[in-house]
């Protein structure tokens, strides 16, 4: 699986799902634990102060459940979801989610979605989102990219395809993992299907943002975010 591990968090109420996920975490070469939390709280609380590559996440805990997490905190790293309701599979893909995961947990089903959660991230972009530029693995490559030139980028099924004002690129990721490795005041989420640059809008007509290379729709919900961000720019 290569030679990186994945750092891992565990976000679930119930300490004998926790066990059997440390347990299953125990028997994945790949993963290293960085901490088990109980509610959402404090697993925000861990993410803000470690570096993290992926969440096993419950979906039904008290206060703040995990899909409202996914909700309420935009750039989160890879999520694996765990419930023991399978009606929620639909919503939570619809978060983005890596993979999802019923309960009772097997290993095996388990080992599949980790392993899942690696080759994203051996194949995905590689940045800190604090550096200028992203590597991007592409037919086997690593490819150096500078962050000015890229214009959008857009979810396509398993893959995101990354424009650029140069060359278009498609790479193996989930779009929440990827805008995890982008510069959070350059790069925002304007819709499910969309990254954008926010440097390279020129304008904002009512739901789309127009710049030189694209005319991309905004979701409601991220509009005031974005003209926030334009105005700081």
């Amino acid at each position: 699986m290569g030679n990186t591990d994945l750092k891992c968090i565990i976000i679930d109420d119930d300490p004998i799902s926790r066990d059997v996920l440390k347990t299953c975490v125990s028997q994945t070469q790949f993963l290293k634990l960085m901490g088990s939390y109980s509610n959402a709280m404090e697993g925000k609380i861990a993410l803000d102060k470690k570096d993290i590559d992926l969440i096993f996440l419950d979906v039904e805990m008290p206060e703040m459940s995990g899909l409202e997490f996914l909700e309420t905190f935009k750039n989160v790293p890879q999520v694996i979801m765990v419930t023991s309701e399978k009606k929620y599979a639909f919503e939570a893909f619809k978060h983005d989610v890596t993979d999802y995961i019923s309960k009772p947990i097997e290993y095996a089903r388990f080992l599949k979605a980790a392993e899942r959660a690696m080759y994203y991230e051996e194949n995905l972009v590689q940045g800190n989102g604090e550096e200028d530029f992203v590597f991007l693995k592409v037919d086997g490559s690593m490819i150096k990219v500078r962050n000015s030139t890229i214009e959008y980028v857009e979810a396509m099924g398993d893959y995101v395809k990354v424009v650029t004002s140069e060359k278009n690129y498609v790479v193996h990721s989930t779009m929440k993992a990827f805008v995890a490795k982008l510069p959070e005041d350059d790069f925002l989420r304007i819709h499910k299907s969309y990254i954008l640059n926010v440097n390279k809008v020129e304008e904002v007509v009512e739901s789309y943002a127009i710049g030189e290379y694209f005319n991309l729709p905004i979701s409601r919900s991220n509009k005031k975010q974005l003209m926030q961000r334009i105005a700081r720019h």
